[in-house]
């Protein structure tokens, strides 16, 4: 995934000390990918590059040998021209305060005869009645010359960083420093043309101060510390903390014996970044030549994890920014502005917006896409299943398309009917003419068994009924299978071998009418305690019914 990988980091450092280097650092593993380095003359008098021409030819041969591709992001780091830590009222505005560091720098020997570019960072240390600003500032038309040279060899510059600034990263970096919350602590950087004594509170910067001093290999080593030493020694007694951390970066000073020479009333750690150098905190890739990156100087580290250390640094100073004038904006990507805030499209920025349509937009459309393409295939199914039963009834039609209307007699489909329905017309032609008076029917059933269910308000009505029935069919089983009392009482028992008077019986019953049951079904079989073989009770059951013969007149 090209696209979402973000391009490669090159840290350039230009250093009194080293000269011209070039670096680049996997930041996760800490290794060294890439290494060059080439001799450089610094104006330590001016801090200016000494030859801007020279310059560039010896950064366009690095960039070829370590075959850098062209477009990449450029991180520069330059030596400190200015550096300072102060307290401006919480009433001033960024306008009001970049004055006041311009005020500041305008009594600055650095800038007697040029403009500078500025890059101001609010301190997180700050208070109520005080803002606490670290700014750095360097001449702004070497910085554009420097720029423009970048511009025309082909790659783009990322950001400007200043030494002091990649110092303190590359320490926090490396962990070579206690960088808690609650640790004060001094950092003093020994350079070939000053001391700096920067005051800490665990990564933020307090307050810091700077010392000229002259050493050189014309003098000797006694010279040399001495003029450091006395430097240093006055201002470290009024800068009480828990420990003092020496950071030699010129090859003229041990830091070691610097740490033998001062009195301290705190613990001294000391670390040399140049020839003394013992300790490789930093890994290198094959193609690295050890034996020349093994100086490799805290300020390319700085430049090359510039980007990914970011989040960690207490205070991003980038030099390269609208001081610079054109060379600084017609090299920015376009802006707009949303809700209040500038949004700048940079490539990674626009690979978020990317995201964010993706999310909002094509895989919501992807999603519907889908749904709907399911729905069109469950109508062109259902379609196919209709065009199906289309054909087949086209194929019936083709087949029967010589059949006649005339080949079709009622009259004939009605007598076919009649003689396979004839039991059937025949108790309905019964049920509907035959019917006695006081009697009426409540249930009929003529499908494959003949069921007939009724009620009467006397005995002869149901056996005249029942009479009729027979006398259409004698030889049919139909029988009369239940007979009772439509009352309260008991059910009504009934036996053949006596003689049954109907008055008799209403006038002991006392009943309100009778109901009963014609059919020729299976005769359901009730149990002792009177009821069916579904378990319900039959309280109005029939005994044995007796012969027609033995119901008196």
């Amino acid at each position: 995934m090209e696209l979402f990988k973000k391009s490669s980091i090159i840290g350039v450092a230009i250093t009194p000390e080293r000269g011209l280097e070039i670096a680049e650092i996997n930041f996760l593993t800490k290794e060294v990918i890439k290494y060059g380095v080439r001799s450089l003359e610094f104006d330590i008098h001016q801090r200016a590059i000494a030859d801007l021409d020279i310059f560039k030819e010896t950064l366009q041969d690095l960039l070829l040998e370590l075959q850098i591709p062209k477009n990449s992001p450029l991180v520069l780091c330059t030596p400190t021209v200015a550096f300072k830590v102060n307290d401006y009222p919480a009433a001033l505005d960024d306008g009001q305060i970049s004055n006041a560091i311009e005020e500041e720098l305008a009594e600055n020997p650095f800038f007697k005869n040029t403009d500078p570019s500025i890059s101001a960072a609010m301190l997180p240390n700050s208070s109520m009645q005080f803002n606490k600003v670290a700014y750095v500032a360097s001449q702004k038309v070497m910085l554009i010359e420097i720029a423009m040279i970048i511009k025309e060899l082909g790659y783009k510059i990322h950001a400007i960083e200043t030494s002091v600034n990649a110092t303190l990263n590359t320490l926090m970096y490396k962990e070579q420093i206690n960088v808690s919350d609650d640790s004060n602590w001094v950092m003093l950087i020994i350079e070939n043309y000053c001391c700096r004594l920067i005051l800490m509170n665990g990564k933020n910067y307090v307050d810091a101060f700077e010392e000229r001093v002259v050493i050189g290999e014309v003098l000797g080593d006694d010279e040399n510390y001495s003029a450091v030493v006395s430097a240093i020694d006055p201002l470290l007694k009024n800068l009480p903390s828990k420990y003092l951390y020496i950071v030699s970066k010129t090859d003229l000073i041990n830091a070691e014996i610097v740490a033998s020479k001062i009195s301290y009333s705190a613990r001294i750690i000391h670390l040399n970044a140049n020839r003394y150098s013992l300790e490789k905190d930093l890994s290198f890739a094959p193609t690295v030549d050890e034996a020349v990156a093994g100086f490799i100087s805290m300020d390319v580290i700085g430049a090359a994890i510039y980007r990914e250390f970011m989040p960690y640094a207490s205070a991003c100073f980038n030099l390269y920014n609208k001081s610079l004038g054109d060379i600084y904006i017609l090299e920015q990507p376009p802006e707009f502005n949303f809700r209040g805030k500038n949004i700048v499209l940079s490539n990674e920025n626009l690979i978020k917006i990317f995201i964010v349509i993706a999310i909002l937009v094509i895989i919501p459309s992807v999603i519907g896409f889908s749904i709907v393409s399911k729905y069109v295939s469950d109508l062109n199914s259902k379609g196919q299943e209709l065009d199906s039963k289309i054909t087949q009834i086209q194929k019936f039609l083709k087949e029967n398309e010589n059949v006649s209307s005339d080949l079709f007699d009622e009259g004939d489909e009605i007598k076919v009917g009649l003689v396979h329905n004839k039991n059937i017309y025949s108790y309905y032609t019964i049920v509907g003419t035959e019917i006695p008076k006081k009697l009426w029917l409540t249930h009929l059933n003529f499908n494959d068994k003949v069921t007939i269910e009724g009620q009467a308000d006397n005995l002869e009505s149901v056996y005249a009924f029942f009479r009729s029935l027979k006398d259409y069919n004698p030889d049919s089983k139909i029988e009369l299978q239940e007979l009772s009392l439509a009352s309260n009482s008991a059910p009504l028992e009934i036996n053949n071998d006596e003689d049954l008077e109907v008055d008799s019986v209403l006038t002991s019953l006392n009943a309100d009418f009778y109901q009963f049951k014609i059919s020729n079904a299976p005769k359901e079989v009730k149990n002792k305690n009177g009821k069916d073989k579904n378990g319900k009770d039959d309280k109005k059951g029939v005994g044995n019914l007796p012969d027609l013969e033995t119901i008196k007149e």
